[in-house]
């Protein structure tokens, strides 16, 4: 039995197929244009999260920084006449040894890359940058998280306000200061490279 095809046929069937390819084929090209754009607003709000982090850590890291040393200068007995000031109350007046001021007076975000996590655009950021962002953020949680809730719970443990214990407790503080200082200063270079990297 012979079939006989129709030219018009072979022709609509050709320009059917080429009309879907076509099609996938723009649609393709809108949704890189539109995870490219997602990818470009995501790192430039994280970018400017770690500006404004590094901003912050910067300015806590000295202020830390010279509380320890208010701290080393009475253990050293280089500062007795705050020592005295201290000893003069019922319980550890905290503003004495950091000029009346907070522990932290601002705190750093981390949204920005919450919601790259959350809304996946970071699996099109690459290895590196993952790597490095990564980095500074599991150090700022843990920074935030553990080394300041665990130096707050100090500051509010009543043993900490014997004033019998003094010597101790300021030798607490000076050890809990020194590793703040020293995880704000290790995160300031991470945000560094992190920054360069984008």
């Amino acid at each position: 039995m012979k079939v006989f095809f129709n030219k018009k046929y072979i022709l609509d069937g050709l320009l059917i197929v080429f009309s879907v390819l076509f099609a996938l084929f723009i649609n393709n090209i809108a949704e890189t244009i539109k995870k490219n754009n997602k990818k470009k607003i995501a790192i430039e709000n994280i970018r400017k999260e770690i500006i404004g982090n590094l901003e912050i850590l910067e300015n806590c890291s000295v202020y830390h920084v010279e509380v320890r040393k208010t701290i080393n200068s009475i253990i050293k007995g280089e500062n007795d006449s705050l020592k005295e000031k201290l000893l003069s109350k019922t319980h550890l007046e905290l503003g004495l040894l950091t000029g009346g001021k907070p522990v932290l007076s601002s705190i750093i975000s981390k949204t920005a890359w919450e919601t790259a996590k959350t809304t996946g655009i970071i699996s099109e950021f690459g290895f590196l940058r993952t790597k490095k962002l990564t980095e500074v953020y599991a150090l700022q949680d843990m920074l935030m998280d553990k080394t300041l809730l665990k130096l707050l719970d100090y500051l509010y443990d009543p043993h900490a306000h014997d004033m019998a214990n003094i010597d101790s407790t300021l030798i607490q503080l000076q050890l809990r200061f020194r590793e703040l200082a020293g995880q704000e200063d290790m995160l300031i270079g991470l945000c560094q490279d992190a920054l360069e990297e984008m």
